[in-house]
């Protein structure tokens, strides 16, 4: 029979570090590790023999399963390596790899399918820390300009799809290089983060804020309905960098140049470079703000 205990079967379910489990045609647990039960909060294998996993984890990640379990034991075919979200109902989350392959008959008849899962928990964790860090300034944790360029991308089609308006702030800080010089870097990078926090408190949230330079940030305003929104915007930054950034740091002000789509380009790079351009006549004009 299929499901008979084997010494090499005890072995594995006694010893394995993975969740090995066997069901039947109507996806039911007729073998697991110890592994899996104690995963599950059971001592004992068998008190889960006979169950399915709608009932072990719920209606909704139980069908999911399911439905592969019977892709699985329908075609013939195995699943490898499929990565898997479970929350439990204290709210945890928990990462796993989960491959399943047929069991066949002596006559060659699928009846019933082997599952191996696999937690990665801490593979997943380092993952999505090397996205963050792959798209996040370390510095003042704002996003980077890899991350920038696609919300704009993103920003592009939905203005495109609802004939909408949105605008960038270039905004470069005036005189910072004196607090690198006279004060060293460690204060440098506090006023960098303190004005990172300081531009965050102060858009929407739906805006996007970034540091893609020592001293340059761009504003992403989404969504904006007239040309006028975002010299407000502009205004009130300048006004809140020369009130709210203290004396020791010199007085810094900033320069900002606008761009808006469509009007000034219709791709991520050309509103960049637009708005970076207008920064620029902003500060050879000592302007606090430049609309292109």
């Amino acid at each position: 029979m299929l499901f008979e205990d084997s010494w090499i079967l005890n072995t594995l379910m006694e010893n394995t570090g993975d969740s090995i489990y066997i069901k039947d045609r109507e996806c039911r647990l007729r073998r697991v590790s110890r592994k899996m039960a104690l995963s599950l909060g059971v001592s004992d294998p068998s008190e889960i023999y006979g169950k399915t996993d709608i009932e072990l984890f719920g209606k909704e990640f139980g069908e999911i399963t399911r439905q592969d379990d019977l892709q699985v034991m329908g075609t013939g075919k195995p699943i490898i390596g499929k990565i898997e979200k479970y929350i439990d109902k204290h709210g945890e989350v928990n990462w796993t790899s989960a491959t399943k392959m047929p069991l066949r008959n002596d006559k060659g008849e699928i009846i019933g399918l082997l599952g191996i899962t696999r937690e990665i928990n801490e593979l997943k964790d380092a993952e999505i820390e090397f996205q963050w860090l792959a798209t996040h300034d370390l510095l003042t944790s704002l996003d980077n300009r890899f991350l920038l360029l696609d919300h704009i991308q993103q920003a592009i089609f939905r203005a495109k799809r609802i004939n909408g308006l949105f605008a960038l702030l270039f905004i470069d800080l005036n005189e910072f290089k004196k607090v690198n010089d006279l004060k060293g870097h460690d204060k440098g990078d506090q006023t960098l983060i303190k004005i990172g926090q300081l531009l965050r408190k102060n858009v929407h949230s739906s805006d996007t804020i970034a540091r893609i330079g020592g001293d340059e940030f761009v504003i992403l305003l989404d969504g904006i309905s007239k040309v006028e929104d975002s010299i407000i915007v502009a205004k009130r930054i300048t006004e809140l960098l020369s009130n709210k950034i203290d004396k020791e740091d010199f007085g810094i002000t900033a320069s900002i140049g606008i761009s808006t789509f469509p009007k000034d380009g219709e791709d991520a790079e050309t509103l960049l470079k637009t708005a970076d351009q207008a920064m620029y006549e902003a500060k050879r004009g000592n302007l606090p703000y430049r609309l292109v």
